[in-house]
């Protein structure tokens, strides 16, 4: 029996958000690969109530601490600040007591495979014969870079890592010129960081196959694979019925306390919604998603017919009756799964060069790419008023996702590793 150790900086379930589906995910296939293995999850636990939860597909958890305050406050002092070894979400996610343990449980179970999820945790690494995997997610680097150009619409560059922070620095990582200043260090930390271990791992895994080969062609790497989503679409044989939607219902998900999706809906709903409404006075904007922020809460009083929704039981209920998604990115990296997933339900979407960024799917026929404001207003009113085109794009959506994101596809991408 093959054991595999699975490190996360989260718990990788249940399926309430993207990176939770990714996880959860590697988990299936990593069953349907090897049906007889033992996967142990050693994790942060982002909220006790999701541990009753856990999947079959678990067999156990081993659960670790968060490092206390000032062990923190020394890691982000003297690796972050001084000798600028490590990222400052490194040295928030490192503690000498959870790599003891880590160590010896990988000692005491002796794994095949030792999976990391994202560079905050690649410290854990360990001199052991199983094969080690550091799934990156995207380039955090890059992400931050481009976080720098949009900062009028981001509320907290920090978004939910904030609560990473010790207590005292929270305040004055609220403050614009700092979190200008610590968004710059830590890109550059994080790209130095992100090249420097790659090296300590057999294999890298990214969301988006791009990005793979682009970090592929940086670090000389051997094994760089890019292991997107897998989404299933509703049908896939041809055989779509005509969408029964709200022609008025336009949708955006995401977890709301985010930096690149709370930018979104603040820069929608300043640029875009006002010209939407002044040619569709009935039309209403939904921002599904877990965990709004205060300032995407504000946005039910300052702007007519938008709804924040919070969390949702079922995201695929709530939103499958839209008229189509928006995704106004302003900065992202990687392959951006809620676009692929609405695709997938054959949900038209509306998006820009950063939200298509890794899909090469074709603009008017896949769905509508739009190069500034005005060409997103005019898509927008194209799928509400025009049916006949909202459902050619629906159906469309769902042959492309069929063809790129299934799970023959992404499975035969993660048995090249796990052989």
């Amino acid at each position: 029996m093959k054991k595999i150790i699975f490190i996360t900086n989260r718990l990788p379930f249940p399926n309430t958000d993207g990176r939770k589906n990714l996880l959860s995910q590697y988990l299936t296939q990593i069953k349907e690969i090897h049906p007889d293995s033992e996967i142990i999850n050693i994790s942060f636990v982002d909220d006790p109530k999701y541990l009753s939860a856990k999947p079959k597909l678990i067999d156990r958890i081993i659960t670790i601490d968060s490092p206390g305050f000032f062990e923190k406050v020394y890691n982000a002092l003297v690796y972050s600040l001084l000798l600028r070894k490590w990222p400052l979400q490194v040295s928030v996610y490192y503690s000498k007591k959870n790599h003891k343990l880590i160590a010896e449980t990988i000692q005491k179970e002796n794994p095949a495979y030792v999976i990391y999820d994202m560079v905050r945790v690649a410290e854990y690494t360990e001199k052991h014969p199983a094969k080690t995997i550091l799934s990156y997610d995207d380039l955090l680097s890059l992400r931050y870079q481009r976080q720098l150009e949009w900062f009028k619409y981001i509320p907290s560059v920090f978004g939910g890592f904030a609560d990473k922070l010790p207590k005292f620095a929270r305040g004055a990582a609220e403050l614009k010129f700092i979190q200008k200043a610590l968004i710059r260090l830590e890109s550059r930390l994080l790209e130095k960081y992100e090249q420097s271990v790659a090296a300590r791992f057999d294999h890298l895994i990214f969301t988006s196959p791009k990005e793979a080969e682009h970090f592929k062609d940086i670090v000389r790497h051997e094994s760089c694979h890019g292991i997107p989503m897998k989404i299933d679409p509703i049908a896939a044989d041809g055989s779509v019925e005509a969408r029964q939607y709200d022609p008025n219902k336009i949708v955006f998900v995401g977890k709301m306390d985010i930096p690149h999706n709370c930018s979104a809906v603040f820069y929608f709903c300043e640029k875009i919604w006002p010209k939407v409404k002044k040619h569709q006075p009935d039309a209403k904007f939904y921002i599904v998603g877990k965990n709004p922020t205060r300032e995407v809460l504000q946005l039910e009083k300052q702007y007519p017919d938008v709804i924040v929704t919070g969390e949702v039981n079922d995201v695929k209920k709530t939103v499958m009756d839209s008229a189509l998604m928006i995704a106004p990115l302003l900065f992202g990296t990687g392959i951006k799964t809620k676009i692929v997933e609405a695709m997938s339900w054959g949900i038209p979407v509306v998006t820009n060069a950063i939200g298509s960024e890794g899909i090469n799917a074709s603009h008017r026929k896949d769905l509508f790419i739009s190069e500034n404001d005005e060409d997103m207003v005019q898509h927008i009113l194209q799928l509400l008023n025009n049916a006949e085109m909202n459902h050619s794009m629906s159906k469309n959506s769902i042959d492309y996702v069929s063809q790129h994101f299934s799970s023959t596809v992404t499975k035969e991408k993660l048995q090249l590793i796990l052989v």
